[in-house]
């Protein structure tokens, strides 16, 4: 965004230390303890309507507290349309880097954002949501000025979870959860020690693919390894998911995190941005015990 207001750019931090590894800042409580909020909002442009899922996060939440509300969006940068909240929210801001047609943003504290068509952004934001039918948002919303309305909706909207039409095994906990038989087999190396790994079939994984051999640092947290790749990978957004399993191999959107989840996937379901891209190919003890930073060499295995 480019308005009057200034909010400098900050290095982002590889991860969250002992709440989240691989994606955006979130209170601290566990799955068990937080009570799923409603997430599903409606936007109404004109004879049209979107449903939103909302991020689960205490922004989202404030926002959708303050529904139902009709505004007058502004134009700007071909690409989004805003409008200065009259109250603040408390943002939790993130570099999202790419951003994706449909995506509903804050920033700084009191802009509200939406994006109707895809875009790149050196500016930080805090995420909303998302809305799920975005095809027709940009013709819907024309050119120029337009009466928004935001509602909440009674349906809480199902989420797509890292395990929805996954293969998995619950017999050995020791080895991941996840069953990948068919796909690219990589080796990484965390120095002397080589993780084995599948990647599968997706865009994501086929462009990572294309890069190898490709070099991440990535640091250990509490249930995984993680670091900000270079340059982003392309993903579809019927890829994009909740949680994830252990031992998953994932690209998280939010912040073009790599990550190697290893733990806590009873917890993770409470968390967005994942888009899963393989798994590793061997016991989940052989790369939680490493501990430290590594530049991790990705290669093909021969």
């Amino acid at each position: 965004m480019g308005f009057t207001k200034s909010f400098p750019l900050r290095a982002i931090a590889l991860c969250v230390t002992g709440i989240l590894a691989a994606f955006a800042v979130v209170p601290a409580a566990s799955a068990k303890e937080k009570t799923p909020m409603n997430n599903a909002v409606k936007i109404s442009v004109g004879n049209e309507s979107f449903d939103v899922v909302l991020e689960e996060s205490a922004t989202a939440e404030m926002f959708r507290a303050r529904l139902p509300m009709t505004v007058k969006m502004n134009e700007f940068n071909g690409n989004e349309k805003y409008y200065n909240l009259a109250k603040p929210l408390t943002p939790e801001p993130l570099l999202p880097g790419k951003i994706k047609t449909g995506e509903l943003m804050l920033f700084g504290s009191e802009t509200l954002v939406l994006f109707y068509e895809d875009s790149f952004s050196p500016y930080r934001y805090t995420r909303l949501g998302r809305v799920e039918n975005a095809g027709a948002l940009k013709s819907a919303l024309g050119e120029g000025s337009v009466a928004v309305t935001f509602s909440a909706s009674a349906k809480k909207t199902k989420k797509r979870l890292a395990g929805d039409n996954a293969e998995i095994q619950k017999t050995n906990p020791a080895m991941p959860t996840r069953v990948l038989k068919n796909g690219t087999k990589i080796r990484m190396f965390f120095g002397d020690t080589i993780i084995p790994g599948i990647l599968n079939d997706s865009e994501t994984a086929k462009a990572l693919i294309a890069r190898l051999p490709h070099s991440v640092r990535v640091s250990r947290y509490s249930h995984d390894f993680c670091g900000v790749m270079r340059d982003a990978l392309p993903y579809r957004e019927e890829n994009v998911h909740y949680g994830w399993l252990n031992g998953d191999i994932d690209f998280a959107t939010d912040a073009n995190y790599f990550t190697i989840l290893f733990s806590d996937e009873e917890n993770s379901a409470q968390y967005g941005h994942q888009i899963n891209i393989g798994v590793i190919d061997c016991e989940l003890s052989k790369i939680s015990d490493l501990r430290g930073t590594f530049n991790v060499r990705i290669e093909l295995a021969k």
